[in-house]
Order: C-alpha cells, then structure tokens, then sequence
C-alpha cells in the first residue's frame, strides 16, 4: 500500500471535528454581517459625533475604505472648525493609501496652500509631489504626468531646499527622467528602423538636446550620423548638398566628443562617401 495514502487515511477529518469547521464558518460568516449592517446604519446615522470618533478609528487602524466616506461628510460638516485641518489631512491621507493618487495629490495641494508656512504645510507640499511621482506611468504611455511630476518635485525642492526629503526628490527626478529619455530614444529607434530617416533625424537632434547627458549618447550620435548620410544619398539633388553638410556636422559631433568610439570606422567610411557625393555635386551647373 501506498505510505501516503494510509497517512491520509489515518488523518481524516473525524465527524465532530467537521462540526466544528462548520460552526466557526457560520458564525465568521454571521459576524461580517453583523458588522457590515452596522456600518451601513453608521452611514444613515444623525449620530456626527459617532461618526467623527469611527472615522479617527477606521482611519488608524488602516481601514481606509471605510473611513473615506465617513470623511467626505465629515469634511463638509466641519468645514472652518477646529477639527477641519485634521479630517483634511485624514482624507488626503486616505486617498493616498487607497492609490488614488491623482486625487491625493490634488488634496495635499490645498492643504500646501492653506498650511503654508507651517511644519504641516511643507508635509503636505512633499506629499503633492510624492503623489504627482507615483501617478507616472509606464514609459509606453503618454508621458505629461511625468513631466508634471517632474516639475512639482523641482518646485518643493526650491521652496524647501534643507528639506529632509531633498534626497529622495532628486532620486524620484532621476527615475522620471530616465522614464523620459527612454520613451524619446524607443521613439526615435522606431522611425530610424521603419527608414523614416528625416523623423529620425528630427527626433534624434531633439533628444540629444533635451537629455545632454544621456547614457546612449555615443550611439545616439552615430545614428544621427547614419539618419543623415541616409537622407543625402537617397535625396532628391535640391537637398542632397544641405544633407552632406548636415551628415558631415553630425559625423564630427561624434568624432570630437567620442575620439575613441567604437564607431569610428563606419563613420569615417560614410564621410568619405559624402565628401565625393559633395564633389560630384560641385560638377553639376546650378541652373
């Protein structure tokens, strides 16, 4: 007989121990209940009073779905008491734990404004912007969220330069900005590979200006090198003399700042093709 299948045999669920299962599933089950038509009595409840001290302890227990309604009311029917900064505060918090970042970061905005000046007013200046970080999306995507964190997190660190966080604002800048040079150069490699050179072109000079210190920029270099010796020989004669210009002044770009690169051959080959293409065009007679 198979050793595993007596040691199941042996440990199977006895009658009452079944019983027992069932009990304590029924009376779980009647529990949730219990509590879930209580808070929905809360919610129709006149009771403000219950309702703020079960706000507070759904709020520091990590309850935040069911704080967050009691919050919206509460908001509006304490608005300009003495308990107004903290249920402010409690809701921005509790759409920041819920990930509703865009939202939290609206809130934590307001709160800049209405506490600024103050320890409370630079903590919610840097959870705006920590908000605007989080709401950036993939690379792939549509990048304005990002430029828009960027620019809220350049804003705290100017107001707040001793700031405690000033370390990690910079860290979350230089993951947004290597989220942006990554979409710009996929951007560029797409029109480059589809032979759209004139694009590439385009949008390789926009890079290189955009992100000077870009990691790829050897590489970037030379495909603008190779976009523009592309476009001269494959151009129409009214534009191949520009293109030469264009191809040689990208192919020095590389040389001067890459002396060393490991592209120098085929740029110095593609040069030397564009200096006879620019003779032969000198032999043409301008009409």
């Amino acid at each position: 007989m198979n050793p595993n299948v007596s040691m199941l045999s042996s440990q199977s669920t006895s009658p009452s121990t079944l019983r027992t299962i069932v009990y304590f599933k029924t009376l779980v089950f009647i529990l949730l209940l219990s509590s879930c038509d209580s808070y929905s009595r809360l919610l129709k409840s006149n009771d403000i009073p219950l309702k703020l001290s079960k706000a507070r302890e759904y709020y520091h227990r990590g309850d935040y779905y069911r704080a967050q309604p009691l919050l919206e009311e509460l908001n509006t029917l304490f608005r300009g008491s003495e308990v107004a900064g903290e249920l402010q505060f409690m809701s921005a918090y509790t759409s920041f734990h819920e990930r509703g970042y865009e939202l939290a970061s609206f809130q934590f905005q307001q709160l800049a404004v209405n506490f600024a000046g103050s320890s409370r007013g630079e903590e919610a200046a840097f959870m705006h912007a920590y908000c605007l970080y989080l709401n950036s999306p993939e690379y792939g995507l549509d990048q304005k969220n990002t430029e828009s964190a960027i620019e809220g997190l350049q804003l705290y660190i100017n107001k707040y330069p001793k700031s405690i966080h000033l370390a990690d604002c910079h860290r979350f800048m230089d993951m947004l900005r290597d989220k942006l040079e990554k979409k710009a150069i996929d951007r560029a490699m797409l029109f480059y590979k589809m032979e759209d050179h004139r694009a590439a072109t385009a949008l390789l000079k926009r890079t290189l200006t955009d992100f000077p210190d870009i990691t790829q920029r050897e590489y970037l270099l030379y495909l603008l090198a190779d976009s523009y010796y592309k476009l001269s020989v494959n151009s129409i004669l009214a534009k191949q003399a520009e293109r030469c210009t264009a191809t040689l002044q990208a192919a020095n770009q590389l040389k001067e700042e890459f002396p060393d690169s490991k592209y120098t051959k085929s740029v110095e080959k593609m040069t030397r093709e564009i200096a006879a293409l620019q003779s032969h065009l000198n032999t043409i007679p301008s009409n």
